[in-house]
C-alpha cells in the first residue's frame, strides 16, 4: 500500500513539476501553442464534467438541472467559483434531503416478473435494454429506488443458464454484485414461446419435435372427468 501511495505521489508531483522545470527562468518563454492550450483546457474539462454529470439523468426530475442553473447564474453574477459551487450544492441537498424531492420520477420503471429490469444472455447484461457491466446494475437499481427487500427479476435469454459457463456467470453476478449490494432476493425467469393452431397442427409439430417440451410426468386427476 505504501508503494502504491508513493508511486501515485511521484506521478502527480512529477506531472505538476515538469512545466516549471521546462519553462522556468527569465530567458525561457512559454510557447504560444502552450498558452493557447492552457486557455482552452479549463473550459474543456468543465464542459466534459457537465456532460458526464447530466448524461445519465434521462427520465429524472428537474432538480439537478435547477441546482446547475443556480450554480451557473451565481458564477456569471459574482465570478466566484466557491460561492457558486456551494450555493448549487446546498440547493440540491435541500431539495433532495429536506423537501422530499427525489432525483427519480415515481413512474420511471415497473419491475415485476413480466417486466424485468435486467436481462442476461451470451451477449452480456442489459439493464432496461441497455448494455451494462455487472458492477453498474446495483447502482442503477438504487438510482431507480428499487427497495432492497424487493425481488429482483432477471430475464435469462437464449438458454444462457443451460451451460456450465452461463450458470457460473449467473452465480457470480447474483452473489458478488447483487447480494453484496443488499439485493439478496433474485428470481430467474425465461421467455415463453406460445404456439397456436389447430389440434392437427399442434400434434404434427409435437410429433416432429419442432416444438420443444419437457416431460412433466403423469397427471393425477383431482376428481370428476378428465
Amino acid at each position: 500500500m505504501l508503494a502504491i501511495v508513493a508511486a501515485g505521489f511521484a506521478v502527480n508531483f512529477g506531472l505538476r513539476a515538469i512545466p516549471f522545470l521546462l519553462f522556468a527562468g527569465k530567458d525561457r518563454e512559454l510557447p504560444k501553442c502552450v498558452e493557447r492550450f492552457g486557455d482552452l483546457i479549463s473550459p474543456v474539462i468543465i464542459a466534459c464534467l457537465v456532460v458526464y454529470s447530466y448524461s445519465g439523468l434521462a427520465w429524472k426530475t428537474p432538480w439537478p438541472y435547477l441546482a446547475g442553473l443556480l450554480t451557473v447564474g451565481i458564477q456569471l453574477w459574482r465570478r466566484n467559483p466557491l460561492a457558486s459551487i456551494i450555493a448549487g450544492t446546498v440547493l440540491y441537498m435541500v431539495l433532495v434531503g429536506c423537501t422530499g424531492c427525489t432525483t427519480v420520477s415515481a413512474e420511471t420503471f415497473k419491475q415485476d416478473r413480466f417486466n424485468p429490469l435486467i436481462s442476461v444472455s451470451s451477449a452480456g447484461i442489459r439493464f432496461q435494454g441497455r448494455p451494462v457491466v455487472p458492477a453498474e446494475v446495483p447502482e442503477r437499481l438504487e438510482d431507480l429506488g428499487v427497495p432492497k427487500t424487493d425481488t429482483v427479476y432477471i430475464l435469462v435469454e437464449d438458454g444462457y443458464d443451460g451451460t456450465p459457463t452461463g450458470r457460473r456467470a449467473l452465480w457470480v453476478f447474483q452473489h458478488n454484485y447483487l447480494n453484496r449490494a443488499g439485493y439478496s432476493k433474485t428470481m430467474m425467469i425465461h421467455p415463453l414461446i406460445s404456439e397456436s393452431g389447430s389440434a392437427e397442427e399442434v400434434e404434427t409439430k409435437l410429433g416432429s419435435g419442432s416444438v420443444p417440451f419437457r416431460e412433466a410426468g403423469p397427471m393425477r386427476p383431482t376428481g370428476g372427468t378428465r
